[in-house]
Order: C-alpha cells, then structure tokens, then sequence
C-alpha cells in the first residue's frame, strides 16, 4: 500500500497541483486498512471538512484511479470498491464475505497472454484478475455457526 509520501511525490511528479482538498482526500486514505466504497470515504472526509464537495471528491478519485495510487475492485455483487494501490503487477483474492483484499505477486499468464497479444496485435495491454472467495477467517466462523 502506497505511503501517504508515495502518493504526493506520484501527484507531484504528473504535474497536478496539491491543494488542500486533494491532500486531506490522500490522508484520508490512509485510515483505510481494506477496501472501501466512495460512499465511507466521502463520510470520512466530511468529518474533517464538510467544504469538500461531492463533485471534488469524485474527481479526485478519477484522478487517483488514473495515477495508479488507487485501484477499482469489482465486486461479484455489483458494487466497485477501491483499495490504495500498490506497485509492482499484482492480481487481487477477494473475500466475499468480509471484503479482505489480498495482492497475489504471482500471475499465471505470463508467457501465454504475451504470445496471445502478440498474435491480435494488441499494444500497450495490462490485464486484471480478481478470485473471489472465502477467506480463512470467515470459514472459522462459518464453521462455528454450524457446529
């Protein structure tokens, strides 16, 4: 998860302008320790200004999702979550019961997905596997409640 530094030198080095508002939105995200909706981050950010507006928020968060220093997670339920980025290539295991979000370093397509855009003559590609599943923790208690 990107430090609080990582994503002021990131906005720093595109050029953008660090205004007071952008700059509590990026504080903000650092009190999440998981997924979040736009939803709890705009209540987050209203506790500690209420003249940030809607509008504001919604265009940080497009310009955060642009610069890599947040990533959308589409949830099987329909609803998009966001977690604060991290660097490196990295694919998401998603408990869909809690909500955890794990990185998984390893990507099984490698070589077979380079071959395979090579072959359509496809540029500049990037692709995104998010499993979904039941983590750890949850099975412990689900397994409890059947006890």
């Amino acid at each position: 998860m990107y430090s609080y530094q990582e994503m002021v030198s990131m906005l720093n080095s595109g050029g953008y302008r660090l205004t007071g508002q952008r700059l509590l939105i990026l504080e903000t995200l650092q009190s999440f320790h998981g997924s979040f909706s736009a939803l709890e981050l705009e209540k987050k950010v209203m506790k500690k200004d209420q003249s940030v507006g809607r509008a504001t928020l919604f265009r940080a968060l497009d310009l955060f999702l642009e610069k890599g220093i947040l990533e959308k997670i589409h949830r099987e339920s329909g609803d998009d979550v966001y977690i604060v980025g991290s660097s490196g290539h990295h694919h998401h295991l998603i408990c869909r019961v809690c909500g955890l979000i794990r990185d998984i370093e390893a990507c099984p397509f490698g070589e077979d997905l380079r071959a395979i855009v090579q072959q359509e003559g496809f540029s500049d590609t990037l692709h995104r596997v998010e499993i979904e599943g039941v983590c750890r923790a949850c099975q412990k208690k689900q397994k409890g409640r059947i006890a």
